[in-house]
């Protein structure tokens, strides 16, 4: 679930979270085949957890298993990848409109904050951070909504593509920008159907950029 809080994580946990965030940010891309040795050598994992983890992620679909195959990433369905963002939309708007009706101002705080290094990072180049960065100011964003079941939801979406593709697109990440200070402002003013309008047109964007990404390698 969404939360800025840390907490304690078994090493089942930890593992699935490193093969996750090395699937997210492109270390394993969509239909590389992998090994459990290789992600006990790669991210210096022990044999239980690999296991454990490769286990849960085939479960959730970020990885594939087939008996003549092996392990692999799961590839990328563009038509998968339009419904993930249309139910992002409808999900991530509502929880937008929500934490802006009741929006603090440490949490308006907070998600300036974010905004303003998501910034840093892309003039600085450095996309790990900027990934990083972005995924804290949509959390900060939604954190004031009040339902977490909406929350784990969201996050459920975050992990079915690899958004590192759209961080390596300058222009893409520009428009984001743009973006974020749009919904940033109207938060600020806890503006609860701008706030949402904001998130849902940021959104649908990301998808559009998504489909010339994947429609460019198709032709590649």
């Amino acid at each position: 679930m969404l939360d800025t809080k840390a907490r304690f994580q078994t090493k089942r946990e930890l593992a699935v979270a490193k093969v996750k965030d090395a699937i997210m940010l492109g270390r394993y891309r969509p239909g590389q085949s992998l090994r459990q040795c290789q992600l006990m050598t790669d991210l210096n994992l022990g044999a239980t957890p690999a296991r454990e983890a490769a286990l849960e992620l085939v479960a959730k679909g970020l990885l594939v298993y087939e008996s003549h195959r092996g392990m692999r990433v799961a590839g990328l369905d563009p038509e998968r990848v339009r419904q993930v963002y249309n139910v992002r939309a409808l999900l991530e708007s509502e929880a937008a409109r929500l934490s802006a009706a009741h929006a603090t101002d440490q949490a308006i705080e907070q998600v300036t904050r974010h905004a303003r290094t998501t910034e840093a990072a892309f003039a600085n180049n450095d996309l790990k951070k900027l990934g990083a960065a972005d995924g804290r100011f949509h959390q900060a964003l939604y954190e004031a909504a009040g339902n977490p079941v909406l929350l784990n939801l969201i996050e459920r979406m975050w992990e079915q593509f690899p958004r590192y593709m759209l961080w390596h697109s300058p222009e893409r990440v520009r428009q984001s920008i743009h973006e974020h200070r749009e919904i940033l402002q109207r938060f600020s003013r806890r503006d609860a159907t701008g706030t949402a309008r904001a998130v849902r047109r940021h959104i649908l964007h990301g998808l559009d950029a998504f489909d010339s990404i994947l429609r460019a390698q198709s032709a590649g």
